[in-house]
C-alpha cells in the first residue's frame, strides 16, 4: 500500500506494533485503537522532519511523531546515589518504631521526630499512625513499577512480588496465561522483550520503598509493606531501560492494567514539551482497565488505575528548566510528584511548578536520608 511505498522510499529496515495484542486482551486493546500504533525504523540519513512529513501524507496515516528516548528522573549531577539512605540514626529510642526492621531508623520520611540535624518534626508521611487506623498494605494491591528490573529474590522483597502463577509453574517458551507474553512471572522486560527480568538497584530501590516486607527483621520498611504475614502490597517489575529508543515502553501500561496491577511508579521522564500521544493511548487504556478482566468485571481493589510520575530531578541544571515538570508528570492523566526534604523544603533538585499534584518525601542531599518519591 501506500504506506510501504514510503516506508521503503525513506529506507525503512522494520515495521512493528507498538503495543502486542495482548492475548485474550487483545479484543478490548483493539477497542481502544492500541493495534493502530506502529514504530517504523527508517535509514539513519534520513531526516526525521522529512520521515514524519512523508508518512502524515499517507491517506489513512492520523498521527505521526519521533519515538522519543526516556531518561531516569534522577539526575547524578543534583542527587548523588549516597545521599539516598545515608545514615542518620541508628535506631529509633526503645519502643518508638512498630517494627523491627533494623534500618527503619534512616526512614524520616516515614516518622520525623526532628532528631537530626535539618530535620523538622512532622515532615513526613505520618505513616506509623497510618497503619495504626487503616492497614499496613492489602496483597491485591499490586504496583507496577515502571524502572530498572526489581530483584525478585531480595530477600527483604520476594515475599511481596507479584507472581503469575501459570507462568512460573509452566512451560518454558510458552505463553502460558494467554496474555501475549511469554514466561512473565514476576513481570515483563520491554528492554529485551523477554520475561527475564534483570535486577537494577534503582527499580529495587523504588520497589523497596513501596513495599519491601515489614516487621521480618530485615533490611527497610514499605509503606504498604505489610506486617510480616503475607499482607503487603505485591510488586510487578516492568524493566524499561533509559536511553533506548527501541524499548516499547508504552505497552507497558496495557501489560500492567490487564495483569491486574491498580497503580505503576514511574521514575522517568521525557524532555518535551507535550505528551506522546501513543503514551497518552496507553495510559487511558491503564486508567480505565485496571482492575477489571477482559470482560470488563471488576477483578481488582478498584476499577481503574492510577499511574504516578516523577515530576523530574533537574531543577538546579539550568534555568530552562525550573518552573517546568517534565512530561508525562505534567498531564492531566496522571499523578505529578514533587520532592520534599526533611526539613518540609521542596528538595533543592526537585522540578516545580504548574502540574504538580503531590508533594511526596524524597532522596535529600542536604539533610540526609531518602524516600523515594522520584
Amino acid at each position: 500500500g501506500d504506506i510501504d511505498e514510503v516506508a521503503a522510499a525513506l529506507g525503512a529496515t522494520e515495521v512493528r506494533r507498538v503495543f502486542s495484542d495482548g492475548g485474550r486482551f487483545a479484543e478490548r486493546r483493539r477497542r481502544y485503537g492500541l493495534h493502530l500504533w506502529y514504530d517504523i525504523r527508517i535509514g539513519d540519513d534520513v531526516p526525521v522532519t522529512r520521515a514524519a512529513g512523508d508518512l502524515a501524507s499517507v491517506p489513512g496515516v492520523s498521527h505521526v511523531q519521533p519515538v522519543y528516548r526516556i531518561r531516569w528522573a534522577d539526575n547524578p549531577r543534583v542527587l548523588p546515589a549516597e545521599y539516598l539512605y545515608t545514615p542518620v540514626r541508628a535506631k529509633f529510642a526503645d519502643g518508638a518504631a512498630p517494627v523491627n526492621d533494623p534500618e527503619i531508623g534512616k526512614q524520616w520520611h516515614y516518622h520525623n521526630d526532628g532528631s537530626a540535624w535539618a530535620w523538622k518534626t512532622g515532615a513526613d508521611i505520618n505513616l506509623f499512625e497510618a497503619w495504626e487506623k487503616f492497614n499496613a498494605g492489602r496483597p491485591e494491591v499490586i504496583v507496577a513499577v515502571v524502572d530498572m528490573g526489581v530483584q525478585y529474590d531480595h530477600p527483604d522483597l520476594a515475599a511481596n512480588m507479584w507472581v503469575n502463577e501459570a507462568e512460573l509453574n509452566g512451560a518454558p517458551g510458552v505463553d502460558d496465561d494467554g496474555n501475549g507474553y511469554v514466561d512473565d512471572v514476576y513481570g515483563y522486560n520491554f528492554d529485551k522483550d523477554t520475561g527475564a527480568i534483570e535486577p537494577g538497584g534503582h527499580g529495587t530501590h523504588c520497589a523497596g520503598t513501596i513495599a519491601a516486607v515489614n516487621n521480618n527483621g530485615i533490611g527497610v520498611c514499605g509503606v504498604a509493606g505489610g506486617t510480616g504475614n503475607g499482607d503487603g502490597a505485591r510488586i510487578m517489575s516492568i524493566q524499561m531501560d533509559p536511553g533506548a529508543a527501541d524499548a516499547r515502553y508504552a505497552d507497558a501500561f496495557a501489560y500492567a492494567a490487564d495483569n491486574g496491577a491498580v497503580i505503576t511508579s514511574n521514575s522517568w521522564v521525557l524532555d518535551m514539551d507535550a505528551m506522546p500521544a501513543d503514551v497518552g493511548a496507553a495510559i487511558d487504556y491503564f486508567n480505565a482497565n485496571a482492575g477489571t478482566d477482559e470482560n470488563g468485571v471488576q477483578t481488582g481493589p478498584m476499577k481503574g488505575g492510577l499511574c504516578m510520575f516523577a515530576a523530574g530531578n533537574y531543577n538546579t541544571s539550568g534555568p530552562q528548566y525550573e518552573g517546568r515538570i517534565w512530561y508525562p508528570a505534567a498531564d492531566d492523566r496522571v499523578i505529578a510528584v514533587t520532592s520534599m526534604g526533611p526539613d518540609y523544603k521542596k528538595a533543592d533538585y526537585s522540578q516545580y511548578g504548574q502540574g504538580a499534584d503531590i508533594m511526596a518525601p524524597g532522596g535529600e542531599g542536604n539533610g540526609g536520608g531518602g524516600g523515594g518519591s522520584s
